[in-house]
């Protein structure tokens, strides 16, 4: 066996190339509420994000619907502020239904590429400086707290320093890197919720309700046999402002976010599994002998890796009774959707006391008497559960938020809460709340709670 080997660098000065009151790192659901709440509220704005636009999962994931802005199994909306002016924002190019529309459905559709200019314009239009192309790739320290984060792009490695940063990398990688504790995946085993890839579909005339369960129904057989690999047979699901192409949420890859090889693996593995699929509905299924994928998303998606630490942690009982606390900075509805962290384990699809596996899955037979049945994963009807602002902060970094599906929870909380639309009033809080505490001179735990919800209840959200 090789002895392992390591490359020494030569120590440099790193220069800093911006200096704000508020860093956001990350442009994603999270990231980029944050950046224009914190704009809209006076503070100096650094929004640092890794790829050529924003969005995150909500376009280099092509992930759609918006979910959780309404009440479980109701009507009602429990997430407005940025969403709502964002959803109008799209609805005026065309890319998105109106406000009202949105509330009679269980999701907010929505067009990526649509969604892509309106977070250009919003940022810039409250004076965001954005740095796209640049990846965090680690911090610098000063007196326990964060000095400044240490991005790489095509201009070598670079400092952008601030007061309060807000993680928003969707894996707590600035709270790592900081030092500060982070929990990861499920307490058993370290195991978080499997990933996935949408799969946009084209070229064949889309079938009519019967001939569709008919079709997926031969999908489903050839999945039943191990020849085709995915959690559900349902490639013709369609994002209903984009009807020239399927949207399928289908595909799933058991492994860790964080981990390069696992990430690797994993979006070699879902090529793979979907250009199985076109090969066999050219094959085996008439009409689709012209079917091409039209798009993938551009990575494959995580969907929970690791968490901050807070004060307290977002949990499975948090969801399931609707949970309200006085120190509530958004709102959630969505239920505790586990995916299967074994990944492509067909038929099964959420992890819960039901699971057709049974003892043959290891977690399972060891924790059968802690999990939950089908009903006591969901919230109550028509209810919500409060997210505490205390999910947002660190207890290992003073200056440190977090926002998005990185803020501290457990496995079940993050289940519920990872979802777009609580994400989007995660992130509008975390930069209302970083501007209030610059302004002040403090730190974010410092922040007047009282005075963070009625900001955000001016500007629209429901709190």
């Amino acid at each position: 066996m090789s002895k392992p080997r390591t490359i020494t660098e030569p120590s440099r000065q790193i220069p800093i190339i911006a200096e704000a009151d508020v860093v956001v790192c990350g442009g994603g659901p999270g990231g980029v509420p944050a950046a224009i709440a914190a704009a809209r509220h006076g503070a100096k704005v650094v929004l640092i994000e890794r790829y050529g636009f924003m969005g995150g999962l909500a376009t280099a994931g092509l992930v759609a619907p918006i979910l959780a802005h309404k009440a479980h199994a109701a009507d009602f909306a429990i997430v407005e502020g940025l969403l709502r002016e964002i959803t109008e924002r799209m609805h005026a190019l065309g890319g998105a239904p109106c406000w009202e529309d949105t509330l009679k459905v269980w999701g907010i559709n929505f067009d990526a590429e649509c969604l892509k200019i309106v977070l250009d314009e919003m940022c810039q239009e409250a004076g965001v400086a954005l740095m796209l192309h640049s990846y965090i790739a680690d911090v610098a320290m000063q007196d326990g707290r964060i000095a400044a984060v240490l991005v790489e792009n095509k201009s070598g490695r670079q400092a952008v320093a601030g007061k309060v940063f807000i993680d928003a990398t969707g894996d707590a990688d600035v709270a790592f890197r900081a030092g500060a504790p982070t929990t990861h995946g499920r307490a058993w085993d370290g195991r978080p919720e499997s990933m996935g890839s949408f799969i946009h579909l084209a070229g064949f005339p889309y079938p009519d309700a019967a001939r569709k369960k008919e079709i997926e129904a031969l999908v489903e057989a050839e999945m039943a046999a191990g020849r085709l690999s995915f959690y559900n047979p349902h490639f013709l699901n369609r994002n209903d402002n984009q009807l020239d192409h399927t949207s399928a949420n289908m595909t799933r890859f058991g492994g860790d976010p964080v981990n390069a090889a696992d990430m690797t693996a994993a979006e070699l593995s879902i090529r793979r599994d979907v250009w199985a699929l076109v090969r066999f509905l050219r094959a085996h299924v008439p009409g689709f002998e012209h079917c091409y994928v039209q798009q993938l998303s551009t990575q494959v998606g995580p969907r929970e890796s690791r968490q901050i630490v807070g004060p307290y942690a977002l949990n499975g009982d948090d969801i399931h009774l609707g949970r309200k606390y006085p120190d509530a900075i958004a709102r959630g509805s969505w239920w505790i959707d586990i995916h299967c962290p074994l990944g492509n384990t067909y038929p099964v699809h959420l992890c819960r006391k039901e699971c057709p596996k049974g003892t043959d899955c290891p977690f399972y037979a060891a924790e059968y008497d802690r999990m939950r049945t089908y009903e006591e994963l969901f919230p109550p009807e028509g209810d919500w559960y409060d997210i505490p602002y205390r999910c947002l902060l660190s207890i290992g970094v003073p200056n440190l938020l977090s926002s998005g599906r990185c803020i501290s929870a457990t496995h079940e909380g993050m289940a519920g809460s990872r979802v777009m639309g609580t994400c989007v009033a995660i992130g509008q809080a975390a930069g209302t709340a970083a501007a209030l505490a610059t302004q002040a001179g403090i730190e974010p735990a410092a922040v007047d709670v009282n005075a963070l919800r009625e900001a955000l209840r001016r500007d629209g959200q429901l709190v």
